[in-house]
């Protein structure tokens, strides 16, 4: 997986990230709007790159975000628990 590669280059403390496909048994499937894992990354990076402002490589408080909103993003992406996302925890 190229998320995993990235990992291994860029983000020595981070876990593998294992992605599962409930249809890997079945025919390729396609449909409009449907997101690959090359869209999730481009997804995931412009978000980084939106919320923070300070061009740090990281989501805080400092990048003048509302703090329930930085709250819910690093619910959901902040592994270490240190307080901030960064871009390993994005990738």
């Amino acid at each position: 997986m190229a998320e995993n590669e990235w990992r291994h280059e860029n983000c020595l403390n981070i876990p593998d990230v294992y992605c599962t496909c409930p249809f890997s048994d079945a025919p390729a499937v396609t449909c409009d709007g449907a997101w690959n894992c090359e869209d999730i990354m481009m997804i995931s990076t412009d978000i980084l790159n939106y919320y923070d402002t300070n061009y740090d490589g990281t989501i805080s408080l400092e990048d003048e975000i509302d703090p329930a909103h930085l709250e819910e993003i690093n619910n959901n992406c902040d592994f270490d628990n240190n307080g901030v996302t960064d871009a390993c925890e994005v990738h």
